[in-house]
């Protein structure tokens, strides 16, 4: 059968072993950098975990250029704490600020559904049109999300925007949930114990509520 270059190749077994084996390796190197970077920063610095701190720790260590959380509230899922790696992405910041979640959209029901490290192919789950064309002028391509649990539900949701395709291992979910325990602590959450990393086979209803 002859090939048109306008033609998507399938990928070989081989191909498709590689890639895998790439991805693995990225996410036991970001798991090894972020709780490296979480036991030096417990050794020099006594002051609590922030959210904003465990965002940056994280995107330092990761090398993902954009780290936010969303706190669940009285009227829905809103806008907290920001960081980025430059300038470049003020307006997905700003469009960010303004985007309503509802009860539960994008990233926020994706986690909510499972109650666990979520990794979302895409930016489809960001929430808005506005955000997702933002972010695609960016070339960024993926979505993790991380729960921070107390009395009992999600209370507040992390959201990392990335052009990384990591695998979702075990190692990178606790690492990431390490630093979510951290940052929780001076809001008076309580973490769950251990919800493991769950890959996005069944996404819920963008509606869904938590």
């Amino acid at each position: 059968m002859a090939w048109h270059p306008w033609v998507k190749r399938p990928k070989s077994a081989a191909v498709t072993a590689r890639l895998d084996l790439a991805r693995a390796d990225l996410s036991t190197s970001h798991a090894a950098a972020i709780t490296a970077a979480l036991a030096e920063r417990d050794r020099t610095v006594r002051t609590p975990l922030s959210y904003e701190d465990a965002l940056a720790l994280v995107c330092k260590a990761t090398g993902w250029p954009v780290g936010h959380v969303w706190l669940r509230g009285d009227a829905g899922w809103r806008s907290g704490a920001w960081h980025d790696s430059g300038p470049e992405y003020a307006d997905l910041k700003a469009a960010t600020v303004v985007t309503d979640m509802g009860a539960g959209r994008g990233i926020v029901a994706a986690v909510l559904y499972l109650e666990a490290c979520r990794f979302l192919p895409g930016i489809e789950g960001l929430g808005s049109t506005v955000r997702e064309q933002h972010a695609a002028a960016l070339g960024l391509t993926a979505i993790v999300g991380v729960p921070v649990k107390g009395s009992g539900r999600v209370q507040a949701v992390f959201e990392f925007v990335t052009q990384a395709d990591v695998e979702p291992g075990g190692a990178l979910a606790d690492a990431l949930l390490a630093i979510a325990d951290r940052a929780r602590r001076g809001s008076g959450l309580v973490v769950a114990p251990n919800p493991r990393w769950l890959p996005p086979a069944v996404e819920p209803p963008l509606g869904l509520a938590g």
